[in-house]
């Protein structure tokens, strides 16, 4: 067992995002180092270089933050997408066990999100409970997805006919066209979705993500680091020159994860969160995209869905 410094685990993060690729029953992106170092950042306000504590062996891997001491948390608890231990099961949970000696002489307690539920993981985790000073369950924050693996095609014959319908009638507007901007610069791409938030009515009655510091540092934060690394993918629409709607998400692997979508309260009528939609499914298809992550629950995803992923978070307290 290796308890890795921050400046080792950046040297080693593609070991880390290839033993995602291989670990079961996550939401494989928000499990990664983009999206969890970027919340570790923007949304709990410490750097990179911050008290990450990382242990890592034959390919198991535990990546935690402390939150209070002997308290451990995901790197992101914001909404508890990911998960911090990473690997097969049975041998990331008998890791946990044995870093607490490392972390806490007296004991320690461990936030453990993204298990899917009913999954190995969380069979693993039960196996703890008779042991445990604590162990507890919450329901945290499911995931909607398209499966794409067999084509866009299939996915449409999967959906309702009265979606269908809605579907083969969109037509773009002649004077809307659609930019993709996936490679421009992150702070030029940052500017240009906020101009488009602040003409959203979201914003205007104050309810808009983006108005928040730490969440608008999160995706800057997010968008760079993806940026570095060809994993932006963004679509601007435009009228008369001027962006009226944008579509943002990230790729790795053949996962792409959507972060937000949002259209100018004037151009509502144009039907463009659906337009941009089906365009970037098209975009996906064509880039080899087979898991496309829609992102929290909400009614209308489920229009889209094939599936809706199933997440709970564990907290266990294990004594040294």
């Amino acid at each position: 067992m290796k308890r890795l410094d921050p400046v080792t685990f950046r040297e080693r993060v593609a070991d880390y995002e290839a033993a995602i690729v291989a670990c079961p029953e996550i939401a494989k992106f928000c499990s990664g180092p983009d999206w969890q170092l970027a919340a570790h950042s923007g949304l709990h306000g410490q750097s990179d270089d911050g008290e990450i504590f990382v242990f890592e062996e034959e390919g198991t891997w535990l990546v935690f933050r402390e939150n209070a001491p002997s308290v451990f948390f995901p790197l992101e608890s914001a909404w508890c997408f990911g998960c911090p231990i990473i690997g097969d099961p049975e041998s990331a949970v008998a890791l946990l066990r044995r870093a607490v000696s490392k972390l806490s002489p007296g004991g320690a307690g461990f936030l453990i999100s993204g298990v899917r539920i009913d999954g190995h993981l969380h069979a693993e985790l039960k196996k703890q409970e008779a042991g445990a000073l604590r162990y507890s369950e919450f329901p945290t924050t499911d995931c909607m997805i398209i499966h794409l693996s067999d084509g866009i095609d299939e996915w449409l014959a999967r959906r309702s006919k009265k979606f269908r319908r809605t579907i083969r009638n969109l037509s773009l507007p002649e004077e809307i066209v659609i930019e993709s901007a996936g490679d421009g610069d992150p702070e030029t791409q940052f500017s240009r979705m906020l101009a488009v938030q602040q003409k959203t009515y979201k914003w205007r009655d104050g309810s808009d993500i983006f108005q928040s510091d730490e969440y608008r540092d999160f995706y800057r934060d997010l968008l760079g680091r993806l940026s570095e690394k060809g994993g932006v993918r963004i679509q601007f629409a435009k009228k008369d020159g001027e962006d009226v709607a944008y579509i943002f998400g990230g790729v790795s692997g053949n996962v792409y994860r959507g972060f937000q979508m949002s259209y100018a309260e004037e151009m509502r009528s144009f039907g463009l969160g659906n337009i941009l939609q089906i365009d970037n499914l098209r975009r996906m298809e064509a880039e080899g995209v087979c898991h496309y992550d829609l992102g929290m629950h909400s009614e209308y995803k489920e229009r889209w869905a094939d599936e809706r992923e199933e997440y709970i978070g564990v907290f266990l307290v294990l004594s040294a």
